[in-house]
């Protein structure tokens, strides 16, 4: 039933549940909002003009209530939208809240992000701007379209970094990571050190994948939901041995967008496939020739 319904629904539910364990481990940490603490209010200090202009408003968003207050709010649009995700005045509304919170919790303090928090907002932007067409093919049809090319951007992006660094082509650079205290496991680690051309497998499949994913728009359609699988289990294993869960969310909520996109050019292909067979007999009767009169 959850993936069955339609893909925006799916996108908006499965991005709301990456939204609401991002802000609850905020709040988690909330002794941290205390002025001095790892996640106090930054604005001053970083947006000093900013804060020049809007004194009150700085000391506002960087006091705890109002990080608590934030935080608090994302969690209950997240909670709303995970549950009631299939209205579509509740998904426009939780989609624009979480928009607001978002940015406003980028502006309070530029710590404590990440990725997936950059693709979750663009998320939140498009359901929420999506959600104001009035018909909601059209809506549907311009926020799949829309996260499916985010996503597309965001892979070879990261792929084309990936691809100009020594430390990549070298090979080394997933044996680098793995390694570390706070991305790394040693069952992992253990591994590819003894094994080393395991980890160099790891390195350079990932640049390939990332520059490659372009390919799960002309691939044969099993090739390329192949494809697109393979980056769900590439995600899912980032997720348990490097501990970044919520990318396995934030780029899981736009892979129904991509095979939203492959139905809509499965059904192009079926509609060019059987409309010469339909005009096939027309065509036939219109060349044979007419009988003489008599």
């Amino acid at each position: 039933m959850f993936l069955s319904a339609p893909p925006e629904v799916t996108a908006r539910r499965v991005a709301s549940l990456g939204t609401l364990v991002s802000a609850l481990e905020m709040l988690s940490q909330a002794r941290k909002f205390e002025d001095g603490e790892l996640l106090s209010g930054q604005v001053a200090t970083m947006r000093p003009g900013f804060a020049k202009r809007f004194p009150r408003l700085t000391r506002a968003l960087e006091s705890k209530k109002a990080a608590t207050a934030l935080y608090g709010l994302q969690a209950g649009a997240s909670a709303a939208t995970l549950i009631w995700g299939h209205k579509r005045g509740v998904r426009t509304a939780g989609s624009a809240v979480l928009a607001v919170t978002g940015a406003a919790g980028r502006l309070r303090s530029p710590f404590g992000g990440d990725g997936a928090d950059q693709l979750q907002q663009v998320i939140n932007v498009v359901l929420a701007s999506t959600g104001t067409f009035k018909d909601d093919e059209k809506a549907r049809d311009v926020a799949m379209r829309a996260l499916a090319l985010e996503t597309t951007l965001s892979y070879v992006a990261s792929g084309v970094v990936k691809l100009v660094s020594p430390v990549w082509l070298s090979g080394e650079a997933f044996n680098g990571v793995i390694r570390t205290h706070n991305y790394g496991d040693r069952r992992v680690y253990r591994l590819v050190h003894r094994y080393p051309v395991l980890g160099r497998l790891v390195t350079w499949g990932t640049i390939a994948a990332e520059v490659g994913f372009p390919l799960v728009f002309v691939l044969p359609r099993p090739a390329a939901k192949a494809f697109l699988g393979s980056m769900t289990l590439f995600h899912l294993g980032i997720g348990q041995f490097m501990g970044l869960n919520r990318f396995v969310l934030a780029f899981g909520a736009t892979h129904p967008a991509l095979l939203y996109v492959f139905a809509q050019g499965d059904a192009r292909a079926a509609l060019r496939g059987t409309a010469p067979a339909a005009l096939a007999p027309a065509a036939a009767t219109a060349s044979t020739p007419a009988p003489a009169p008599a």
